[in-house]
C-alpha cells in the first residue's frame, strides 16, 4: 500500500456556516476511519485548508468527492506527495478554527496584508499546517463552537 499526503485549498461559498462545517467533520470523521485517512483540516470563513494522508485509492477518492462538494470553490492542490508515515496519525480529522488561531502565524505566511493561502508554495504550505497544529494542539479534537465563525 502506498501512503500518500495531499494538501489542497479552497474557497468556501458564502453560504457555507457551521452547520456545515460540523457537518463535514462528523461525516469525515466517520468515512475516514474507514477509508484509513486521517489529517486536519483549517477553516475560516473565507478557506478551507485541508491535509489529508493515508492510501493512495483512497486519498484520491475523497478529493475527487471534494472536488463536487458544494461548499468548496477553486479547488486547488498545494502539495502531493508519497510519505513513509503518517504526519497527524491520531485524528480522522482534527479541525483548526481561525477564531482560536494566533493571526500572526497566518500573517507570517501572508504576501500581503491579508492571509491568502492560493498564494502559499508547497514548502511555505506544509510548514504552515504544522505550525497551526502545534499552536492549536489542546483543541485539535475538540468539537466545533459557535464563536469558530
Amino acid at each position: 500500500m502506498t501512503l500518500v499526503r495531499l494538501l489542497y485549498t479552497s474557497r468556501s461559498t458564502p453560504d457555507c456556516n457551521l452547520d456545515d462545517i460540523r457537518g463535514i467533520l462528523e461525516v469525515a470523521r466517520e468515512k475516514n476511519m474507514k477509508r484509513g485517512i486521517s489529517g486536519i483540516l483549517f477553516y475560516d470563513p473565507k478557506y478551507f485548508i485541508q491535509w489529508l494522508e493515508g492510501p493512495r485509492r483512497s486519498v484520491n477518492a475523497l478529493y475527487a468527492d471534494i472536488l463536487k462538494d458544494s461548499r468548496h470553490q477553486d479547488v486547488t492542490i498545494l502539495d502531493y506527495q508519497e510519505v513513509d508515515a503518517r504526519s497527524f496519525g491520531k485524528w480522522s480529522v482534527a479541525y483548526v478554527s481561525a477564531r482560536k488561531t494566533d493571526q500572526s502565524i497566518l500573517f507570517k505566511y501572508s504576501s500581503g496584508t491579508a492571509f491568502d493561502p492560493f498564494g502559499l508554495s508547497s514548502r511555505s504550505a506544509v510548514k504552515l499546517i504544522f505550525e497551526l497544529a502545534d499552536a492549536n494542539e489542546a483543541f485539535l479534537s475538540e468539537s466545533i463552537s459557535d464563536d469558530d465563525h
